[in-house]
């Protein structure tokens, strides 16, 4: 263990990395110095003391919405630290589902953004009397004192003034236990609302030292680009709460994340470290490395070969590698699964990579592996003191429903009993709805959702995540959908039409819009000269427009699969 804690607190945690590491670099956007962890202490202490005399007590809700920033980490680890409860939303989140967020948590107080406060439209906030602002950890629309922004101000708005005046200017010590609710996570389903996931302390403390001491790359030198977002698990956990365990560094980008901010960013930056979604590996695999192939006769001859073809894929690593910034040291890639190409690539290519395996329900992480022990197609293994178990596995394959049990796994979801104990067996196990099997060596192979799987005409199990995988190998393939409609296996393709454009520059719209029919009939024969018989695609259609996805990307299956949903477990 890399600090040594006397409880698995949140507080506990914070305190002991923060004078371990107090001379440290912490936090800090890119292109800026950052500030070290002693700073990043002061910052959380004063914050919780404005917080406490404005009235927020142990055990309060507090709302935080607005982009990743190192204030964005304050006040997360300020209301957790201090007793009160998180309520991170992702501002991408529809103005519907924040505002229900805030009411179904009962939030006292709310930390936001100035721009979002001032555009969204949250009845809700007409019920809180204390909102401040994120950009400055101060009383929205007040500016901070200037002499130390981060001081109580002397001038409080009027709907917070009377509960200032009313607190006791002494901030008793508040005793938080391992079983304390500390977040409360609500989830970006795909179907309804979403469900609030409630974390302890202890759920997050354990996971934040789990993913660090499989993985084993993290360390003080480390330096960390947060591409994710915090209000995530994935990324609050995996970019910020396992680094500061570590004592590394966290920057985070100041502009929405496109292609070329992120390119600059990797440049200025340098990280030795990354949490990352599968998509940005699929698109690099699927916009360089197959057009350079491609249109090369001597490499595409090379590639056939796995020798020559990891030759081949070592050259193209290393120009990957430079665009990371070239000192990349390991990236976790997790959340959704990774094409097999895409992933048989990094590791010929000598990128440093583990696959990892979690849910919002497990704080998240539930497996992953240490950088030099990955399996093609395997999350790994269970991280520290986790179990999980297949049931009812199929006789011939060892497929079956995952179950997970730890001291990771929520206490439940908040005001919802019926839906909590839905998802827990009699003898306390999770029940993932994934599905997948364990090798003889314990690594976990994920096949898809439980709910997604389609039945053969004979009674197979078909895993729709599969198949896409395969279609979205193809260059021309931007987003793809498998479903059962009408009795035929279909695909629902968004195509990358700036590649099509690209390679028939010269063709009218119509003769392009024709082609499209063609190219798609083509990669459908394609894959499924890879497929068994029972799953291969029947039907394909041409998808318009960019699938209706959740806040993480999630394309939203109920949108366009019939009766889905239905609960098969």
């Amino acid at each position: 263990m890399t600090l040594n804690l006397s409880k698995l607190t949140l507080n506990a945690f914070f305190e002991a990395a923060v004078q371990k590491y107090a001379d440290r670099p912490a936090l800090a956007f890119t292109g800026q110095s950052p500030f070290t962890y002693r700073e990043l202490g002061e910052r959380v202490k004063n914050l919780q003391q404005q917080l406490r005399r404005y009235g927020v007590n142990p055990h309060d809700k507090v709302v935080l919405v607005g982009a990743n920033s190192p204030n964005w980490s304050v006040a997360f680890l300020s209301v957790m630290t201090m007793g009160a409860v998180v309520v991170p939303v992702m501002p991408e989140f529809p103005e519907p589902d924040i505002d229900y967020i805030i009411n179904h948590s009962e939030a006292k107080a709310i930390i936001i953004d100035e721009a979002l406060y001032n555009s969204l439209n949250l009845p809700s906030l007409e019920k809180i009397n204390i909102i401040v602002d994120l950009t400055c950890l101060a009383p929205l629309g007040e500016p901070p004192a200037s002499d130390n922004p981060w001081n109580p101000l002397h001038h409080l708005p009027e709907k917070i003034r009377p509960v200032r005046e009313k607190s006791s200017p002494e901030l008793a010590v508040i005793e938080i236990r391992e079983d304390d609710l500390a977040q409360i996570l609500y989830t970006s389903g795909t179907t309804g609302h979403s469900k609030g996931v409630m974390l302890t302390h202890k759920n997050l403390v354990s996971n934040l030292i789990g993913g660090p001491e499989l993985v084993k790359v993290i360390t003080p030198e480390s330096v960390l680009l947060a591409i994710l977002p915090m209000a995530h698990a994935f990324g609050s956990t995996i970019t910020l709460l396992s680094p500061l365990y570590c004592g590394a560094s966290v920057y985070y980008m100041d502009k929405k994340p496109s292609p070329k901010v992120l390119l600059n960013a990797m440049q200025q930056v340098k990280p030795t470290f990354m949490a990352a979604v599968p998509l940005i590996f699929e698109k690099i695999y699927q916009k360089q490395v197959v057009p350079a192939i491609a249109g090369n006769p001597a490499l595409r001859q090379l590639v056939k070969l796995p020798l020559t073809r990891k030759l081949v894929y070592r050259l193209i690593g290393r120009k990957v590698k430079a665009v990371f910034g070239g000192k990349m040291q390991g990236i976790l890639i997790g959340g959704a699964s990774l094409a097999s190409e895409a992933e048989l690539f990094l590791r010929e290519a000598g990128i440093p990579y583990a696959i990892g395996y979690g849910l919002s329900e497990c704080a998240p992480l539930v497996t992953g592996s240490p950088i030099h022990a990955t399996r093609l197609g395997s999350t790994g293994y269970p991280i520290q003191d986790v179990q999980i178990k297949i049931i009812d596995p199929n006789p011939e394959t060892g497929i079956g429903e995952i179950l997970v049990k730890g001291p990771n796994v929520m206490q439940g979801y908040y005001k919802n009993e019926s839906e909590t104990r839905r998802v827990f067996t009699a003898d306390g196990w999770l029940i993932t709805g994934d599905r997948g099997y364990i090798d003889a060596d314990g690594y976990l192979y994920i096949k898809g959702r439980s709910k997604n799987v389609i039945i053969g005409p004979s009674g197979e199990n078909i895993y729709p995540e599969i198949i896409e995988d395969k279609l979205k190998s193809s260059p021309f393939v931007d987003e793809a959908l498998v479903l059962q409609l009408e009795g035929q296996l279909t695909a629902r393709i968004y195509p990358d039409y700036s590649y099509i454009q690209s390679i028939e520059k010269n063709k009218s719209e119509e003769t392009i819009a024709q082609d499209i029919e063609q190219i798609l009939e083509d990669v459908r024969r394609q894959v499924n000269k890879i497929l068994p018989t029972f799953s291969q695609i029947q039907k394909v259609i041409e998808q318009r427009a960019p699938f209706v996805k959740t806040p993480t990307n999630k394309i939203k299956r109920a949108e366009y699969v019939p009766d889905y949903g239905q609960d098969r477990r």
